[in-house]
């Protein structure tokens, strides 16, 4: 699946929620690693779409410190991944799950990755947001 693909369909199983989901460029990379499971990985971020992706109490995502302040993350029992985001409420009532980093539970890896993508990603999304 190449990343317009992935996106592509995100926004097609969310077309009937307050949710649309941008992958950054670093977590369409991470994605790519994880081929056998993309579709797994998507369905995922469906379910966190549509129980609530905003950061509790609003929402069912716990949130994260540090440079990782206002993300949060999806962490499946069933597999040992994390995926990180930051859930963005919009002034039109639409809810981005803007995803950072996608990886291993492998001790604080995929949170590393995050931390060091955090201002690239920043500037990422906010060009993503102004071609809109």
């Amino acid at each position: 699946m190449q990343p317009s693909e992935i996106e592509n369909k995100l926004q097609q199983l969310l077309a009937d929620t307050n949710v649309e989901v941008v992958l950054g460029s670093g977590a369409l990379n991470d994605l790519k690693s994880y081929r056998k499971e993309i579709t797994t990985i998507l369905a995922l971020i469906y379910k966190q779409a549509l129980r609530g992706p905003l950061i509790k109490p609003d929402g069912y995502g716990e949130p994260l410190i540090g440079k990782l302040l206002g993300f949060t993350k999806i962490k499946p029992k069933a597999m040992a991944l994390r995926i990180v985001y930051r859930p963005v409420l919009q002034s039109n009532g639409i809810i981005r799950m803007e995803i950072i980093a996608i990886g291993p539970r492998d001790k604080d890896k995929v949170y590393n990755w995050a931390d060091e993508r955090v201002e690239s990603f920043k500037t990422e999304m906010s060009k993503e947001e102004t071609n809109e």
